[in-house]
């Protein structure tokens, strides 16, 4: 899987001055896709052209988070029957999105060739784009690791709970033992208590430290906010209905931080020289649509 991943890499580091996040969570019901979404619209308000590809391949939901019908998805392209770029949906505020299809069986179980073929495709892809965000799907298989390796740097969402907690450590220990140059870093969702869930995150990284020999960074913590269940139900992303809100006003510190980071923060060994060019080098940056 290792040689699998660095080949992913190496082909996603031909795409210059783009920086690939990868979202994703040990277990489903954190609010991963939520999340990937609403970061989405606050970069895109940064002026930031961002793209997502919703990875959870047959089980796809940010089309539905964003309240757009698709004609199209991914599985239209890997049976060559649409370009990339014809499969790409507009969402709220500039945001791009590639469905990963729903109910669609032959999606489950997509192999290396069928993520080699979506990669290369994102590479060649002539839609001006500065961020790519992959919602992957939920848990621990190949497709998910080798996404997650293939990106330059990984969220890992939980929540306060113990199972979600065990489950995002699993991941973590998959993906360090995989490359454990990988940047990580980890993001505490619906929150009930700030000190509690500060206190969890911090021991979460002490102890994936301690026992992984692995450093990883704090992302930032989303409280819980019911709004955040009616803005789904209401297919319109809790960033789009109540942007002044304190849900939105987290998600806008984390885009704004993750932006931000230094290029220490977010650059391996294989895509240092590429992917942090975003920030790292002002004057490559292509300019933001207007």
């Amino acid at each position: 899987m290792a040689d699998q991943a660095q080949n992913l890499r190496e082909l996603l580091g031909k795409k210059q001055a783009i920086r690939v996040v990868s979202v994703t969570s040990g277990k489903g019901g954190v609010g991963k896709s939520s999340i990937a979404v609403n970061l989405a619209i606050a970069m895109s308000r940064f002026g930031v052209r961002v793209l997502v590809v919703d990875a959870d391949f047959g089980l796809a939901n940010v089309d539905v988070m964003l309240g757009v019908t698709t004609k199209h998805d991914v599985s239209h392209f890997l049976r060559g029957e649409r370009a990339l770029h014809e499969i790409i949906q507009l969402g709220y505020d500039g945001v791009r999105f590639i469905s990963g299809g729903s109910g669609v069986k032959d999606l489950l179980n997509i192999g290396e060739e069928q993520l080699t073929g979506l990669l290369k495709g994102l590479v060649h892809l002539e839609v001006p784009i500065d961020f790519i965000i992959i919602d992957t799907g939920a848990g621990i298989n190949d497709s998910v690791v080798q996404l997650v390796l293939a990106s330059s740097e990984t969220i890992v969402v939980t929540t306060p709970e113990p199972t979600a907690i065990l489950d995002a450590y699993a991941l973590v220990k998959t993906i360090v033992k995989a490359d454990g140059s990988h940047p990580i870093h980890v993001l505490v969702n619906k929150c009930d208590n700030r000190r509690e869930a500060q206190r969890v995150q911090a021991g979460f990284i002490e102890v994936v430290g301690r026992h992984l020999g692995k450093n990883i960074n704090p992302m930032g913590l989303i409280m819980y906010d019911s709004n955040v269940s009616q803005s789904i139900k209401r297919q319109t992303p809790i960033t789009v209905s109540d942007p002044g809100g304190r849900t939105s006003v987290e998600i806008e510190q984390i885009a704004r931080a993750l932006l931000e980071m230094p290029e220490e923060k977010t650059s391996n060994s294989l895509l240092s020289r590429v992917f942090y060019r975003i920030l790292g080098d002002k004057k490559e940056r292509p300019a933001a649509d207007n």
